[in-house]
């Protein structure tokens, strides 16, 4: 009898699974395939120098919604479905409350900086505004989709990233086809809109809210979002580091050529990743009783055939977007090779990240830690390439610091996790 519950369970686990999976595949399917479009588009009507600043905008503003979100939507994600009714409300009103006054002060900073910040090649007065504008919205839509994931709303989370990237895809066509160009702030500034739009649809009848700022529940979510926003600042740093140095230390050229290879993968890979597997199908599997160990021991023997796999993908997809932009952006093999290989383990560092993360704060301090000691080094690393060997040396370090992280991380498992 017990043997047959169980097998219910875990049938039934399976078909969540299956069911929520492919909602989200789809929904997200469609909104890759407009936004890749879309960046098609700015790659075949801005210069290779104006996507560079186009390209730095938007890894500013991954940057820069860290300090936003200060890690609140991982907390959220396992505090609210924990929560009564009442609790609820009051949760989702410090944090409503607690983050309009993070995004006020933070815009008062951002304006008060500016002539500092944009003593950064490739960026002006005008691109830091909307990075900044583009990141208080996207904190807002990162909070709204944590409260629809954790209530399994994946249906309404879908149809908000929907209606954002048809609207985004209707601008850019209507800029190109209506005014005969296509403008690096009209873009950009059609990303804001469309996430205000996602954000529009993500609140719609998103539950009661009471208005009221509770400290303890304040320390309560502090406690933990520390660690994950500390862990978030540091991999985004890193990933925004090669581009900031080599905009500062190449030409416009080959830092437009290098953004163009690199930003448009790793935007891809990171909504398939971050948005269907890691905030919401592993959570589901761990939660519904999926022993994390047996999953890390699978992924672990079949190790070098992931590796593959997503070079291969890796490879396709970068050709293919390198043949729409154009003949301006030339395919350069090795490039191609360095950031296949560096995307893949990148893919096996976030994979095991994601496990250390559901473990908790224990887990959240440990996978800081494995990040933070090479942090500098990384970073050093990245600089020495690029100073000495240019763009190709750019490439390279991205490969290298990607692959340290797997290493060590995976390491760290069969140290103290033991999950191998």
């Amino acid at each position: 009898m017990r043997e047959s519950t169980r097998h219910k369970t875990d049938s039934s686990v399976l078909a969540l699974f299956i069911k929520n999976f492919f909602m989200l595949f789809a929904f997200r399917g469609f909104g890759v395939l407009a936004n890749l479009v879309v960046t098609i588009l700015a790659g075949r009507t801005l210069s290779v120098e104006l996507m560079s600043e186009y390209n730095l905008v938007f890894s500013l503003s991954n940057l820069l919604v860290i300090p936003l979100v200060m890690g609140a939507n991982s907390t959220l994600l396992k505090i609210l479905p924990e929560s009564s009714a009442e609790e609820r409300k009051e949760l989702l009103g410090t944090v409503l409350i607690g983050n309009i006054a993070i995004c006020l002060s933070f815009c008062l900073i951002g304006y008060l900086v500016t002539p500092l910040i944009c003593r950064l090649p490739n960026l002006t007065p005008g691109s830091w505004y909307l990075a900044i504008a583009l990141a208080v919205v996207t904190n807002s839509c990162i909070l709204a989709d944590t409260v629809l994931k954790a209530d399994e709303k994946f249906l309404r989370l879908g149809l908000a990233k929907v209606a954002g990237s048809v609207f985004l895809f209707g601008s850019y066509v209507i800029c190109i086809l209506g005014f005969k160009n296509g403008s690096l702030y009209k873009y950009v500034t059609f990303n804001v809109c469309g996430q205000v739009i996602v954000l529009l649809v993500s609140v719609y009848r998103i539950g009661a809210i009471r208005l009221r700022f509770r400290t303890d529940l304040v320390r309560k979510l502090l406690s933990t979002s520390v660690m994950y926003m500390l862990s978030w600042f540091l991999i985004t740093a890193l990933n925004s580091a090669d581009i900031c140095i080599i905009s500062a230390m190449r030409s416009k050229y080959d830092s437009g050529i290098f953004s163009t290879y690199q930003a448009g993968i790793r935007n891809y890979f990171s909504i398939f990743y971050n948005d269907i597997f890691a905030t919401v199908m592993l959570p589901i599997l761990i939660n519904r009783g999926i022993d994390s160990k047996r999953l890390a021991r699978t992924v672990t023997k079949f190790l070098p055939v992931v590796f593959l796999v997503l070079a291969a993908g890796t490879s396709v997809l970068l050709l293919l977007l390198l043949f729409a932009f154009g003949k301006k952006y030339p395919v350069v093999w090795i490039y191609v090779a360095l950031e296949a290989a560096g995307i893949a383990f990148q893919g096996i560092y976030y994979f095991f990240n994601s496990l250390l993360v559901t473990e908790g704060h224990v887990g959240a301090k440990t996978s800081f830690t494995i990040l933070a000691k090479p942090f500098l080094f990384l970073i050093a690393t990245i600089y020495v390439c690029t100073r000495f060997f240019g763009i190709t040396g750019t490439f390279v370090s991205f490969t290298i610091n990607q692959a340290i992280l797997a290493f060590l991380l995976l390491l760290r498992y069969r140290r103290t996790m033991r999950y191998m």
